[in-house]
């Protein structure tokens, strides 16, 4: 009977605290640590200037972004001048061998990896400490018969999804 009341004492200290932190606009479930003054956020397009990828490619980046930054926060999105403001470019997208095994006289890729790199600039106009120009870049390997036209979209979709997820947490996570 102690040690259950005792349990409930801390389960309601701990509720406690949780309301109180989310509630001062300091913290939130999503882990983000976005200022009570920060209600907007511009997201331009992510253009592609690798000249590599899919024709989609800018798009499904962006996309992410957007997506991204509507579920896991309460800011409003604009078009711009946004009190967070977020633009970059794709500045690598390459599919080359990660390891190789010879066979006979002949060296061959055993596996390929695709780099998917954004360079992205993230300016908070309430906070410029946080500002960043930084290059964000993920990796995925896929097997030797696979050349960058068939990896398929929803490959690139998943990478674009944690390079966001990257940003995010620099951005408004501070991680």
């Amino acid at each position: 009977m102690i040690l259950k009341n005792k349990i409930q004492g801390l389960t309601y200290a701990l509720l406690l605290l949780v309301t109180v932190l989310s509630g001062c606009g300091i913290y939130s479930f999503t882990g983000t640590s976005i200022a009570p003054e920060i209600k907007t956020i511009s997201i331009q397009n992510i253009e592609n200037s690798s000249g590599q990828g899919p024709a989609s490619l800018t798009s499904i980046v962006t996309t992410n972004f957007k997506n991204y930054y509507r579920r896991n926060t309460n800011l409003t999105i604009l078009q711009r001048d946004g009190d967070l403001q977020l633009e970059g470019q794709i500045v690598n997208f390459t599919l080359a061998p990660a390891a190789i095994q010879r066979e006979g006289q002949n060296d061959q890729a055993s596996l390929n990896r695709l780099t998917l790199g954004v360079q992205v600039r993230f300016t908070n106009t309430k906070n410029p400490e946080q500002n960043f120009d930084q290059l964000f870049t993920i990796t995925q390997d896929f097997g030797q018969n696979v050349d960058v036209t068939q990896i398929p979209p929803a490959s690139i979709e998943q990478m674009a999804d944690r390079l966001v997820t990257d940003v995010f947490n620099k951005s408004v996570a501070n991680w």
